[in-house]
């Protein structure tokens, strides 16, 4: 997983949500804008996180950004400001011998934000904690925009190869898999699973298919983000 964006940790609750949610199907889900549907579903695919204190409460979107991303988090800013009552901010964080800028951003706690809550996240019983995964409905819900978002949140570029990885790490091997297996139906680029270390699992895009990758989301990329496709 990249280390300029942190995970927020969610509170534990009591209450399993559906973790079966079709966004195709239900008749209740109302979805952001089109692109920002989109943008929202990329990023949580990568290093995005949701908060809800309990599961009646209302759902907010935050992310934490390093020092060198300060444009691309501004973006996001932009791009989310109608759900925001503050613009991204800078704070200042301790580290062992230094003091690191980092940029984030957090939407207020709204109900549009539950519905992808329940997308993304499912209830662990051993861990009593809610943990984020991969909906299992991902074929109907990938496109070029969330995969320039997860890419943008979540990839890098292996110069010595000359191919993207993606780093899901965080998600089980089947959940990698499904999501795999969308990219490479819904928008044609071959995307292997691959292990990474103990049982995580990242995805690659390798030198064949690279130019079709760039054709395909090199638009929806922020300028700064670029040299994550090798550009």
């Amino acid at each position: 997983m990249t280390n300029y964006i942190k995970k927020k940790t969610m509170k534990n609750t009591k209450i399993k949500l559906n973790n079966t949610f079709d966004i195709n199907n239900s008749k209740n889900f109302i979805p952001l804008p089109v692109n920002i549907n989109s943008i929202l579903i990329g990023i949580m695919l990568g290093d995005g996180g949701m908060y809800r204190s309990s599961p009646t409460a209302n759902t907010r979107l935050e992310m934490s950004f390093g020092e060198k991303y300060k444009s691309f988090a501004e973006s996001l800013g932009i791009i989310f400001k109608d759900y925001m009552s503050n613009p991204v901010k800078s704070i200042e964080v301790k580290g062992k011998n230094k003091v690191y800028i980092n940029y984030r951003l957090k939407t207020n706690s709204l109900p549009i934000f539950n519905q992808y809550y329940e997308m993304f996240y499912k209830f662990n019983f051993e861990t009593q904690k809610y943990i984020k995964i991969v909906p299992e409905n991902i074929i109907n819900l990938i496109d070029p925009i969330v995969l320039a978002y997860l890419i943008m949140t979540d990839g890098n570029f292996d110069k010595g190869r000359n191919r993207v990885r993606i780093y899901t790490n965080s998600f089980k091997k089947d959940e990698v898999q499904n999501l795999a297996l969308a990219i490479n139906k819904i928008l044609g680029i071959y995307t292997g699973v691959l292990h990474d270390r103990k049982d995580q699992w990242i995805l690659t895009i390798g030198a064949k298919n690279l130019e079709l990758l760039r054709n395909t989301v090199s638009l929806h990329f922020h300028n700064s983000m670029l040299y994550r496709l090798g550009m």
